[in-house]
């Protein structure tokens, strides 16, 4: 079985950190050693756009140590997401298991963070030229926020956004003459007409299942001719979710208790 997660988005322990199921995520690692042959964490497992490397590693020791014992049961893969892009994108071009992409070509499986099809989030340069994506100034100004005045207010912001989420979405749709089908499986996605197309360019080019964090929206979806799965989030706000694949069938699932959410036949 091949596990999926991403965004757990590890903090530093400050009023700003959105992450305290350390002893909950340390029981899934223990089920990912009996159960798994493979996890894959597709990005943000580690909050660098609000905390610093040294800090969360400090915080969250038990989990990091886990998690490298664990490679001597269980493969490991890390794909880079946006809020843990730098230091890791120096990595991905090396023999260590860390990239920009997953792909099986066995299974027909390719998995991404999801953050280069955002405008706000994503980097334009991997390397040469490392600009703050406009999502990093506004995270870090709501971390402020967060230590200096309440540790909820990036909840309330987040309520607040994804009104303005909607709002604009529908301007794209009317614009854009969208039509409802479409409409529909933007809503559930998110991140505009971008996101949808990403996801039908890996399955025109041979993908037969398409894996996504980011959104943290747990999904799991048939698209066309393939299958669309996003593995949702850890943090605190949200039920933690995961993906699990196996030869003749993919899962959403509750990572506390393992309970299927919605499951499909993989042909």
């Amino acid at each position: 079985m091949k596990v999926f997660i991403s965004d757990l988005h590890l903090g530093d322990g400050s009023r700003s950190d959105d992450f305290h199921r350390d002893k909950e995520f340390l029981g899934f690692l223990e089920f990912v050693s009996l159960e798994a042959e493979e996890l894959i964490i597709l990005g943000d497992f580690l909050e660098l756009w609000q905390a610093d490397l040294d800090r969360v590693l400090f915080q969250h020791s038990g989990i990091i140590n886990k998690l490298l014992a664990l490679r001597d049961k269980v493969k490991l893969s890390y794909v880079i997401g946006n809020h843990d892009y730098i230091p890791f994108v120096k990595f991905k071009d090396s023999n260590c298991g860390i990239a920009l992409e997953y792909r099986d070509s066995k299974s027909g499986i390719v998995a991404e963070h999801g953050h280069r099809y955002d405008i706000f989030n994503r980097y334009k340069n991997s390397l040469k030229i490392i600009k703050w994506p406009p999502g990093k100034c506004f995270s870090l100004f709501l971390a402020g926020l967060e230590k200096l005045i309440h540790p909820d207010i990036d909840k309330w912001t987040k309520k607040a956004m994804e009104g303005l989420d909607e709002f604009l979405q529908e301007a794209v749709f009317i614009r854009n003459k969208i039509t409802p089908a479409t409409k529909e499986y933007i809503k559930r996605g998110g991140h505009f007409v971008e996101f949808e197309e990403a996801v039908k360019n890996h399955m025109n080019k041979g993908a037969r299942i398409v894996i996504f964090g980011h959104t943290h929206r747990p999904q799991l979806e048939i698209v066309g001719k393939g299958i669309y799965a996003n593995c949702g989030s850890w943090s605190d706000t949200a039920t933690p979710t995961y993906i699990a694949y196996s030869k003749d069938k993919i899962a959403l699932k509750e990572a506390l208790t393992n309970k299927v959410i919605k499951q499909l036949p993989v042909n």
